[in-house]
């Protein structure tokens, strides 16, 4: 896990597999979101709940590897990034990348209680929050994306 990655960086070996699952992330959840434009609810929410479920373990390695590894100020040592600027943009990144999973949990949560429990159907809001987690997924991995960029390539 703490072994060189295989992306020709000095990146461990778990960042690297982080950074390449948020990099084809939005792709698997538009890819999810497809099965819902086609109608098939029940695609739609499999896929949705094993990405999601898959996102919290990738998150789960992230954490325990960033602690085991002493954290970004170690990483920031060989980076000539400006410590001012990372933090800023670690802590946006974060805030958007909290924001989006806890809507993405609220939102598979009441798909289960309203379509799956109720059998009401999903709320009207549904789609619309659906496009502000994907919106904010897609941003938080394009943030995290860059942060690899700047501590290992720049």
């Amino acid at each position: 896990m703490f072994s060189s990655g295989f992306l020709g960086t000095a990146a461990p070996l778990y960042l690297d597999i982080v950074t390449l699952y948020f990099a084809i992330l939005p792709f698997l959840m538009f890819l999810c979101i497809s099965f819902a434009i086609k109608k098939k609810y029940d695609r739609h929410f499999i896929c949705q709940s094993i990405l999601f479920a898959v996102t919290l373990v990738v998150v789960a390695i992230f954490e325990v590897g960033m602690r085991m590894s002493g954290g970004i100020m170690e990483f920031m040592k060989t980076s000539g990034v400006s410590y001012g600027f990372m933090m800023t943009f670690l802590i946006v990144h974060v805030g958007i990348a909290i924001v989006s999973v806890v809507l993405w949990s609220a939102l598979i949560y009441s798909a289960v209680k309203n379509y799956k429990v109720e059998a009401k159907g999903v709320p009207a809001s549904h789609p619309r929050i659906g496009r502000y987690v994907f919106l904010g997924m897609t941003v938080s991995s394009s943030m995290g994306i860059v942060i690899y960029y700047l501590l290992f390539i720049y």
